[in-house]
């Protein structure tokens, strides 16, 4: 073997050796950080010295962590419409009910559960301190 042939072995062992240090420090630095799948894709794309290809697929794989899809949520109240009565059969049905009420005597248990008694804790439209 020659002294040039020696010298580039050298070299070329010296830079492999460097190569190994460097990878072997930056192993130890991904273990002592957080190591999920999260990180080391935000590590990934954040990198400069990545391919962009790498970075793109990294940040594609990311996405789905750091931004919440948006999902449908159900419907906070239920709207479902009661049936509604036409105007005739109201008023009909209201009619019948004062005409009902009109017929009764003020102390009749069908009177009284109809209408509430005036007596002084009714909550009415006018103040407690009225007298009528």
């Amino acid at each position: 073997m020659t002294d040039a042939e020696k010298a580039e072995y050298e070299d070329i062992l010296r830079r492999l050796t460097a190569k190994c240090e460097e990878l072997a420090a930056e192993n130890a630095r991904l273990r002592s950080e957080k190591s999920d799948a999260l990180s080391v894709c935000k590590e990934v794309y954040s990198d400069p010295n990545a391919s962009p290809s790498l970075r793109l697929k990294a940040a594609g794989l990311a996405l789905n962590f750091e931004r919440p899809r948006i999902e449908s949520a159900p419907p906070v109240i239920e709207l479902t419409a009661k049936p509604i009565e036409d105007l005739a059969t109201l008023v009909n049905r209201r009619r019948a009910r004062q005409n009902a009420l009109q017929g009764l005597p003020a102390g009749d248990p069908k009177f009284l559960k109809w209408v509430e008694r005036d007596d002084g804790n009714a909550n009415g439209n006018g103040s407690d301190d009225s007298k009528d």
